[in-house]
C-alpha cells in the first residue's frame, strides 16, 4: 500500500526529522529561556547536529528511491549530508566567541541554521524537479535572513538585502529552466525526464539546462553569477560566513552532479564545454580580483570564486577520476575556506575583530600556534604539499588531463600559482613584519583550538588522502 511505502520511506529521513526537532528545541530555548537561553539554543543545536551525524551514519541505504521517486538515501547523499553537518557545526563553534564580542547573540541563528541544513540534505538527495526547487528554497531562505541577521549594522543588512533580491532572482531563472523541461517532457522524476530528453527537441532541452544550470551557479558564486559574493561575504557576520561559503557551495555541487548524470546525460559535451568555461572563468577572475584587496574576509571572498572554479575542473573533466575528485575536493574544501574565514576571529581590534591584511603583522610572536595553523590552511588553498589542498587539486588536474582537457588543467595550475601571491601577503604579514599598534590577540582559545584541528586535519589528509579517498570512493554517483 502507498501508505505503508511511505511510512517505511520515513526511515530514511531520520536524520532530517531530528534536526527539525533539534530547531524546534533550540527556538524554544531561544524564547522562553529568559537567561541564557540564547546560548543554551546553541549547545542544543551542536548535540543536535551530532545526533543527525550519527543517524546519518546508523541509517540504512538505498541506491533506490524514496517518496514515490522524490527522494533517495544513497552513499553519494550521505556523504554531502554529512559535510553539510561539518560547515554547521563549526559555524556555530566560531559563533560563540563573535556573539561574546560584539555582546549580541541572536538566537534566530541556531534554529535557522538546521532549517538551512535540512534544505542541503533534502536537496543532495533529490531526484525530483519539484523536490529539488522546495529543497533549494529551504536552505536558500534561512540564508538570506543568516546574512542579515544584524539588522541594525549596516553592512549585515546590505548583505541580506543583496543577497535576497539577487537570490530570489536566481531562483527564478532556475525554475523557469525547470518549467521548460517539464513542459517538454511532462515528468518531474529525473529518470523519467532523462528518457524523454533522449529523443525530445533538443533545442529546448538545452535552454532549460541552461537556465537550471545558471540557478546553481548563483548560489555556488561561480562567473558570471558572482557578483553578491564579495558584498555579502564582507558584511555578513563572520562565522555565518563560514556557513554560506562552504554548505551552500557543496549543496551545488551535489545538485550539479545529480542533473548532469541522471537528468541531462544526453548533453555531456554541451555541459562540459559550458563548464570549461565556467571553471576558467572563475579561476583568473576570482584570483586576479583578490590581488587587489587589503580586507581579508573580501580577499578570501573573491579566492572562494576561485576555488569554486578550481573544483569545476572536475564536474567539466567527469570521468572516473573527475567523480572522485569532486567529493575529495568538496571536504576539503569545507574544512580550508572555513578556517581560513575563521581566523578573522583571532585579533581583537576596537569593539570587534582586525579584517584587514595588517592586523596579522606579528601573529606568530603573539601565537606561534595560530600563525603556523594559518600557514597551513593557506598552503593547502594554494595547493601546496603536504597538504590535503594539493591532494584534491592533483586528482581535479589528473581528470583534466585523463579528459584531454589540457588547458583546463594548465590554467588551474596557473591559478594556483597566481593565488600564492595573495595568500603569501597573509603569511608574510604574520611572519615577517611587526605590528605598531600591538593589536591584541583574542583571549579565547576556541578559534585558536578549531584553527589548529583544522590544520592538522588538512596536514593528515595530505599525507594519507586515502583516509578521505575511500569514502569518497564509495560515495562516487555515476559510475
Amino acid at each position: 500500500m502507498p501508505e505503508a511505502s511511505h511510512l517505511a520511506g520515513l526511515t530514511y529521513i531520520v536524520p532530517e526529522l531530528s534536526l527539525l526537532g533539534t530547531a524546534a528545541l533550540a527556538m524554544f530555548a531561544h524564547l522562553f529561556l529568559p537567561r541564557r537561553g540564547r546560548r543554551l539554543a546553541g549547545l542544543v543545536s551542536l548535540a543536535g547536529y551530532a545526533a543527525a551525524a550519527g543517524l546519518l551514519v546508523l541509517m540504512p541505504q538505498t541506491h533506490g528511491e524514496v517518496f514515490s521517486g522524490a527522494l533517495t538515501a544513497d552513499p553519494f547523499a550521505l556523504y554531502f549530508k554529512l559535510s553539510f553537518l561539518l560547515a554547521a557545526v563549526l559555524t556555530v563553534v566560531f559563533a560563540f566567541r563573535f556573539f561574546d564580542v560584539e555582546k549580541s547573540e541572536p538566537g534566530e541563528v541556531y534554529y535557522l541554521l538546521p532549517l538551512a541544513v535540512i534544505g542541503m540534505m533534502a536537496a543532495a538527495s533529490s531526484v525530483d524537479l519539484i523536490t529539488t526547487y522546495v529543497a533549494f528554497e529551504l536552505f536558500a531562505i534561512p540564508s538570506y535572513v543568516l546574512a542579515g541577521i544584524f539588522k541594525k549594522d549596516n553592512r549585515s543588512a546590505e548583505a541580506g538585502l543583496k543577497y535576497f533580491f539577487l537570490g530570489t532572482l536566481s531562483s527564478g531563472v532556475m525554475l523557469l529552466g525547470m518549467a521548460l523541461v517539464l513542459g517538454l517532457t511532462g515528468e518531474t522524476g529525473y529518470r523519467a525526464v532523462a528518457g524523454v530528453l533522449a529523443t525530445a527537441n533538443s533545442r529546448v532541452a538545452l535552454t532549460g539546462m541552461a537556465l537550471f544550470f545558471a540557478g546553481l551557479l548563483f548560489k555556488g558564486a561561480l562567473v558570471p553569477f558572482h557578483q553578491w559574493a564579495p558584498d555579502v561575504y564582507e558584511g555578513a557576520p563572520t562565522p555565518l560566513v563560514v556557513f554560506l561559503s562552504t554548505a551552500p557551495k557543496a549543496a551545488v555541487f551535489a545538485l550539479l552532479v545529480r542533473a548532469m548524470t541522471l537528468l541531462f546525460g544526453r548533453f555531456e559535451v554541451q555541459w562540459s564545454t559550458l563548464l570549461q568555461v565556467v571553471a576558467i572563468a572563475s579561476m583568473f577572475w576570482g584570483n586576479i580580483a583578490a590581488l587587489l584587496q587589503r580586507n581579508v574576509k573580501r580577499l578570501l571572498a573573491y579566492s572562494s570564486i576561485a576555488q569554486a572554479g578550481t573544483m569545476a575542473i572536475g564536474l567539466a573533466a567527469w570521468g572516473e577520476t573527475g567523480r572522485l575528485a569532486v567529493l575529495f575536493y568538496v571536504v576539503v574544501y569545507v574544512v580550508m575556506n572555513a578556517a581560513a574565514f575563521g581566523m578573522v576571529l583571532l585579533v581583537r581590534k576596537g569593539q570587534g575583530f582586525g579584517e584587514n591584511v595588517e592586523d596579522f603583522r606579528g601573529l606568530v610572536r603573539k601565537s606561534p600556534l595560530a600563525a603556523a595553523s594559518i600557514l597551513v590552511v593557506l598552503l593547502s588553498l594554494t595547493g601546496i604539499p603536504p597538504t590535503a589542498g594539493f591532494m584534491g587539486k592533483y586528482f581535479l588536474f589528473a581528470a583534466a588531463v585523463d579528459k584531454g582537457l589540457y588547458v583546463l588543467a594548465v590554467a588551474g595550475a596557473v591559478n594556483s600559482v597566481i593565488s600564492l601571491f595573495y595568500y603569501f601577503r597573509i603569511g608574510r604579514a604574520m611572519f615577517l613584519e611587526d605590528d605598531p599598534a600591538e593589536a591584541p590577540l583574542d583571549g579565547s582559545p576556541n578559534p585558536r583550538l578549531v584553527l589548529a584541528a583544522a590544520a592538522l586535519v588538512l596536514l593528515v589528509l595530505g599525507i594519507l588522502p586515502s583516509l578521505l579517498g575511500r569514502f569518497a570512493a564509495a560515495a562516487v554517483l555515476g559510475r
